[in-house]
């Protein structure tokens, strides 16, 4: 009898914990597959955001745990040098727009801590907001990307079937060495994203696949009071990727 309600007790404990991780992978999920949707386009010589395939708003709803800050909007600029690009979320008061200056003055411009759009971003205290909130300081621009810019490619693995995948593709690709050893290790690893809350931050642990250099477990700590500083308190390589091409 005893161990009947210690088990009921123990799927009572455990249930709301695995609804809550599995919430949270499927933010992350959605947010990633919404990301690799977005296409680029030509205009002239050089390629921009297709916006066909991207709208700030529709983005910035995945976010809805996360708060813009007041009087500010959030805009999109894509970098195009050719053989790579760099799309940057940029924040600007509600009444103005964004000069237009020759790309390098635009670039040194859109780089200063007020106009990132992550410094004008307030998560809701819960742990949905401040994961998005991290997501959206971290991996906020992995889209759209091309050629040289794969280097910096990075996502994160959330689910089970995601690691698998990403282990069966690396133990059979021919452009990515990885050891078959540290792949096997990592099967019996878990996923899931973990969130601790306390007192004066919440620490948030997940797995990031850098698909060009490795596999990491990283854990942050993000303040709970503005300026919401988020500082990586840890990280571990589990796999170390190495390319055999260049781009």
């Amino acid at each position: 009898m005893k161990i009947k309600k210690f088990l009921s007790l123990i799927i009572i404990v455990i249930i709301p914990f695995m609804a809550k991780s599995q919430d949270y992978c499927d933010f992350i999920l959605q947010t990633q597959d919404f990301q690799d949707s977005v296409k680029l386009k030509y205009q002239g010589d050089f390629q921009i955001i297709d916006s066909n395939t991207f709208k700030v708003d529709t983005y910035l709803d995945f976010f809805n745990s996360v708060a813009i800050q007041k009087d500010y909007k959030i805009g999109l600029y894509y970098f195009d040098n050719f053989v790579g690009g760099n799309p940057f979320l940029y924040a600007v008061k509600e009444n103005r727009e964004i000069e237009n200056k020759d790309k390098n003055s635009l670039y040194r411009l859109l780089n200063k801590k007020k106009y990132r759009a992550k410094n004008h971003m307030i998560p809701t205290d819960s742990e949905i907001g401040f994961l998005q909130y991290l997501f959206f300081s971290e991996m906020g621009e992995q889209f759209a990307l091309k050629w040289h810019s794969y280097y910096n490619e990075k996502y994160i693995i959330c689910s089970y079937d995601k690691l698998i995948n990403v282990v069966n593709e690396l133990s059979e690709s021919e452009d990515f060495f990885a050891d078959l050893e540290d792949l096997k290790k990592i099967r019996d690893i878990s996923p899931q994203i973990l969130i601790e809350k306390n007192k004066d931050d919440y620490s948030i642990t997940w797995i990031e696949n850098r698909t060009h250099s490795g596999i990491y477990k990283c854990t942050y700590e993000i303040k709970r009071d503005k300026p919401f500083n988020i500082k990586k308190i840890n990280e571990e390589k589990l796999v170390e990727i190495n390319m055999t091409f260049i781009y």
